[in-house]
């Protein structure tokens, strides 16, 4: 028998009508939207919030490194430099100039994104060995400046340092380039799946499953939407099987077969006795 306790705490969770945003996207409790639409200014305030997500953007970094003049040669021959670049935790190398020495050229074009509060550029100067480890022979830190956060294309020298001193080891030729791109249809893996935001005119929100195909509320004589990205799995057909009808009337036409193989030709042209016919006559020619 249940106690008083126990029916009143039942009572107070299951009685009670839910909010009409309850379990939607993007939506909170009816007091707190009157709370939130009291504190907003008036102009934002009267404009009721949409259920629609904007798209998110990501800052995305396009880098030139061009050529370096160094100030020393740290090997017996021509030195072989490539350049090692660190954006967070990302990194990104250049191609080895053969026998540059002092003064290498890469003209490598470099395109990454730039995390958020990251603002600073790791350049290292490598030497390649073959036999040994390559040696590092000079490095900056290149801080992006307001006019290439701003979206300005800049193309700058930027001082070296190394053995020799601070920024005395030469200067490297650079280009940086900043611009915001669509974050979904950029940084997001081409096999993940697509998420759809529906128009108003659709019926349900949608609801996402890792490595499934999105699927949403569509009007009546529509297409649904599908993810092109998505790899749908191929249908397996069911194998066609022969009526005894056409069986019996092909044993008739070719006695000499056995009833195994008349069936495997039904099936292989899924019942096109015609093709079946043409099929059996060949094999009798051999």
């Amino acid at each position: 028998m249940s106690t008083p306790k126990y029916v009143e705490q039942r009572n107070r969770v299951l009685l009670g009508n839910l909010p009409d945003d309850f379990l939607r996207v993007g939506s909170s409790s009816v007091e707190e939207n009157s709370t939130n639409a009291s504190s907003q200014p008036r102009h934002i305030a009267q404009h009721p919030q949409q259920n629609c997500a904007q798209p998110n953007t990501a800052t995305q970094l396009t880098l030139g490194v061009i050529q370096a003049q160094l100030a020393k040669n740290y090997s017996l021959t021509k030195m072989d430099p490539y350049v090692r670049i660190r954006i967070g935790h990302s990194v990104f190398e250049t191609h080895t100039d053969i026998r540059g020495g002092k003064f290498p050229n890469w003209n490598k074009t470099i395109t990454s994104y730039l995390p958020r509060g990251i603002k600073t550029i790791h350049i290292e100067v490598f030497d390649e060995h073959t036999l040994t480890p390559d040696e590092r022979i000079a490095y900056a830190d290149y801080v992006l400046t307001d006019e290439a956060l701003q979206g300005k294309f800049i193309d700058t020298w930027v001082p070296l340092s190394g053995k020799q001193g601070e920024e005395k080891e030469g200067s490297i030729n650079i280009t940086v380039y900043i611009r915001s791109v669509p974050y979904w249809s950029s940084v997001m893996p081409a096999a993940a799946p697509l998420m759809v935001v529906p128009q108003p005119t659709f019926g349900c929100w949608p609801y996402y499953v890792a490595g499934q195909p999105v699927s949403v509320g569509y009007p009546v004589g529509q297409q649904p939407l599908q993810n092109p990205n998505y790899h749908y799995p191929v249908q397996q057909t069911q194998p066609y099987q022969p009526s005894e009808d056409d069986i019996k009337q092909l044993q008739e036409m070719f006695p000499t077969y056995d009833r195994e193989v008349i069936i495997g030709v039904l099936e292989n042209f899924r019942g096109n006795k015609d093709e079946a016919i043409t099929s059996l006559l060949a094999l009798s020619d051999k």
